[in-house]
């Protein structure tokens, strides 16, 4: 599975690397596995990789803090989204991946008739322009 690393804090040009990763483990009952299909990049994110930021990650660590995916398998216990919706990933999910594990709490199947580019930009781009 391919991934964006970060090496080192710095300079992301420098630091950013696309690596191949083991596939994620199978879900837990209260988990869904989901395919990336857009995790944009923001400010957030390069003061993350830049180690500017209240958030800190250890190294080598992926990164990315939002983005939207399809539901590709569900746990026993998940009744709240199924196979095939779409979803935004917590924040800090660290979404720049090709797939990822995350709890299916607090997920909800997102419209499937909006453009998914602009869904992926919905955990951080809101709240800052309600913020300004």
């Amino acid at each position: 599975m391919r991934a964006i690393q970060n090496t080192a804090f710095g300079d992301p040009v420098e630091t950013l690397k696309l690596v191949d990763l083991p596939e994620p483990a199978s879900t837990g009952p209260d988990e869904v596995l989901i395919a990336m299909e857009y995790a944009p990049i923001n400010g957030n994110d390069l003061a993350v990789i830049t180690n500017r930021f209240a958030y800190s990650t250890p190294l080598p660590s992926i990164v990315g803090n939002e983005g939207v995916g399809r539901v590709l398998q569900v746990g026993s216990n998940v009744s709240n989204v199924k196979v095939g919706d779409r979803v935004l990933p917590p924040l800090y999910a660290l979404t720049w991946r090709e797939r990822l594990v995350i709890p299916a709490k607090g997920l909800i199947a997102l419209p499937a008739s909006v453009d998914p580019r602009q869904l992926a930009m919905l955990r951080i781009n809101p709240p800052t322009a309600v913020l300004l």
